[in-house]
């Protein structure tokens, strides 16, 4: 059946894009061709998406005000905007459009477009507004807040002052791509703004424009001749459904595919050892991490809390199912950001785990249900959790499944997963990990993984948090930030933080300038391919 799917599959793409079949054909130099999991792809609206590999679809279908290259990911560059401008009372940013920057469909981008994009994101007011709407954006003020001054002038103000550079990190984020506001004018049904209609076309300016896309099978986009930075050299870039690993690994193999994602670690291993491929590790800004529901008498005693810490084999997950998808990291600030320890004193100690639970009450254990994905790393994760908590007497019931909407809901006991955060600031991760203004029920904060825990964070480390977002002194901020990390973990928190994620992709070593980008921007354009 598998076989008979590959098949049909390789016809279907081979009468599309004219790549031949045949034993180890290898893709054409003008192509770059990926392997992909589509599940969780529906749609391509970026003002609407919160997904990797839609992302990195439409990094290249838009463009955004500021540029984050992947050497320098903290460091924002020009890309729309040419220059800005900060004000002395830090709360009014004023961008330079380039004047030299047409759509696909040939219009020019001008500063309209971005007043019209920016409050078109907070307006919908789906998940990636966050990105805007944290700085206090909302629907209400953002007309009066994010206005074009004349055609390649815009002006952003903030409600209050913070750290510039978190403005300026945001306005990098897939979520703030520009539109052609004129273009979708005319796509707009029953005041959608277009949204109906990008969910499978693009109204972008990005060096490629979306030419096909069928749902679990197939997305084809083609090099937009008149990108304001020079036409890419691939002149189509083909993205196939394969969400097995051991069907990517064979096409990456054979050279019929020229980037796999999603792979096993037993794959990629393989992968690595044939000499054909190089195994890209992107780190990341979120981390794996296991949440306990502070609703439940049991799992709320920190010393229990405390006991999973224990209960996690680091050093053997790091030389097997984690060596390709994370770097082991107990605290909160992921490595590389300002703040970040290398404290990594928790090892897997089954007897301390048991010492805690008999200071917390429990010396025969307990039962719980325990929810975890099953996908690669993330089961095999759970599974050793699983094994290692039955040794110190906690009988967990893995159930795997999709279980993310229990999780948002509150209504779990254990769940585990990993998170993606996309802006390269320590905030991102701690607003999520560390604050929680209100655990009410009624309050639905379910972009926090605090909330979702319904952990109350000790107000100051919230206090620490907000202070640090707000702190334009990048010293201050640095050592701020040193004293949030011990003292989340000195709080035994719901959230056990494990290891820092890793995005890992095979590449065929012929494929040069593709790069695992940490925001998820990956180019395209940046792309040849030789012998």
């Amino acid at each position: 059946m598998l076989r008979r799917h590959f098949i049909l599959l390789a016809s279907a793409v081979a009468i599309a894009t004219g790549i031949p079949l045949g034993a180890n054909a290898k893709t054409p130099t003008d192509q770059l061709v990926i392997a992909t999991n589509m599940s969780s792809m529906r749609g391509l609206d970026p003002h609407e998406l919160n997904q990797l590999e839609a992302a990195e679809v439409v990094a290249n279908l838009y463009e955004r005000l500021i540029v984050l290259s992947a050497d320098e990911i903290t460091q924002p560059k020009p890309g729309l905007a040419e220059s800005w401008t900060v004000s002395e009372d830090g709360k009014t940013f004023t961008f330079k459009i380039r004047s030299d920057v047409t759509f696909h469909s040939g219009n020019p981008l001008t500063a309209k477009d971005v007043e019209w994009s920016l409050r078109r994101l907070v307006k919908l007011g789906l998940a990636p507004s966050t990105d805007l709407r944290q700085w206090g954006f909302s629907a209400e003020t953002v007309d009066s807040l994010i206005r074009a001054s004349d055609d390649q002038t815009v002006v952003i103000e903030t409600p209050e002052v913070w750290n510039a550079d978190l403005i300026l990190l945001s306005l990098a984020s897939f979520s703030t791509s520009i539109l052609d506001s004129v273009f979708l004018a005319d796509k707009e049904k029953n005041g959608d703004m277009g949204r109906e209609y990008l969910q499978t076309a693009d109204a972008g300016s990005g060096p490629y424009s979306l030419k096909t896309w069928r749902s679990n099978e197939l997305l084809i986009a083609e090099a937009y001749s008149d990108y304001w930075q020079g036409e890419p050299a691939m002149r189509r870039v083909i993205l196939r459904h394969f969400p097995e690993s051991s069907a990517q690994r064979l096409q990456i193999e054979a050279g019929d595919m020229d980037v796999a994602t999603r792979l096993s670690s037993t794959d990629l291993a393989a992968l690595e050892a044939g000499g054909k491929v190089e195994i890209q590790k992107t780190p990341g800004f979120g981390f794996y991490y296991l949440a306990l529901d502070q609703k439940d008498e049991i799992l709320s005693n920190p010393k229990v809390r405390e006991a999973f810490r224990y209960l996690i084999d680091y050093d053997g997950l790091s030389n097997t199912v984690m060596k390709y998808y994370g770097i082991k990291q107990q605290s909160i600030i992921p490595a590389g950001l300002p703040g970040a320890i290398s404290d990594n004193s928790y090892k897997l100690d089954i007897a301390k785990a048991k010492q805690l639970l008999t200071e917390a009450g429990y010396p025969d254990g307990f039962s719980k249900v325990y929810f975890a994905t099953p996908v690669t790393p993330e089961f095999e994760v759970a599974q050793s959790i699983q094994a290692n908590a039955a040794k110190a007497g906690i009988k967990l019931d893995l159930q795997g499944g999709d279980h993310i909407g229990k999780f948002r809901e509150r209504d779990f006991e254990i769940f585990s997963a990993r998170s993606g955060e996309r802006l390269p600031d320590p905030h991102a991760v701690l607003a999520s990990y560390a604050t929680n203004k209100d655990n009410s029920d009624e309050a639905k904060l379910t972009g926090l993984l605090a909330w979702r825990s319904a952990w109350d964070v000790p107000k100051e480390i919230q206090d620490m948090v907000t202070a640090a977002a707000h702190e334009t002194d990048k010293a201050k901020r640095t050592e701020l930030y040193a004293q949030i990390n011990k003292a989340y973990l000195a709080a035994s928190p719901a959230l056990v933080t494990s290891f820092q994620r890793t995005d890992a992709k095979a590449v065929r070593k012929e494929v040069k300038g593709y790069v695992g980008h940490s925001t998820w921007l990956t180019r395209w354009d940046t792309v040849t391919k030789g012998e």
